[in-house]
């Protein structure tokens, strides 16, 4: 039945419903492969431009502060560098590189109309995942 309430009840009422609400949809939904892979293809493509923007500022503002940071500078510092550096270094940007590329032709394909059913989707998620750790290990071959 429908009851009557004046404002501070109902605002009191409205209050305490709130209160038992879950604050952030994090708490509701289990997470799934697709808004997993969504946060991790954001996540790379904001990792690698930020990595790219920092090289480009650092290339730019070097000469300001009198250190050298040309092409010759930089082939020099990465052949000086031990080799389980280089690796780390390539699995850095390799891993992330080939993941954002490889999930962006997944997104091609929902541009186009493909993998649009759950099964579909899943399939190229995992495909995406499968290549993604072939394609670092061979660029980590190189």
């Amino acid at each position: 039945s429908t009851q009557s309430m004046d404002n501070s009840q109902a605002l009191e009422f409205l209050n305490a419903r709130r209160a038992e609400r879950p604050s952030s949809p994090w708490h509701i939904y289990q997470p799934q492969l697709t808004s997993i892979s969504s946060i991790a293809n954001r996540a790379t493509g904001a990792g690698l431009s930020a990595a790219l923007y920092a090289l480009f500022l650092g290339h730019l503002g070097a000469p300001l502060v009198g250190a050298e940071l040309d092409s010759s500078a930089m082939l020099d510092a990465w052949a000086n560098l031990p080799g389980w550096a280089q690796l780390s270094a390539k699995a850095l940007v390799a891993g992330p590189a080939a993941y954002h590329t490889l999930n962006g032709f997944r997104h091609l394909g929902w541009d186009a109309g493909y993998f649009l059913q759950l099964k579909s989707s899943y399939m190229a998620g995992y495909a995406v995942i499968g290549a993604t750790a072939v394609s670092t290990a061979a660029l980590l071959a190189l």
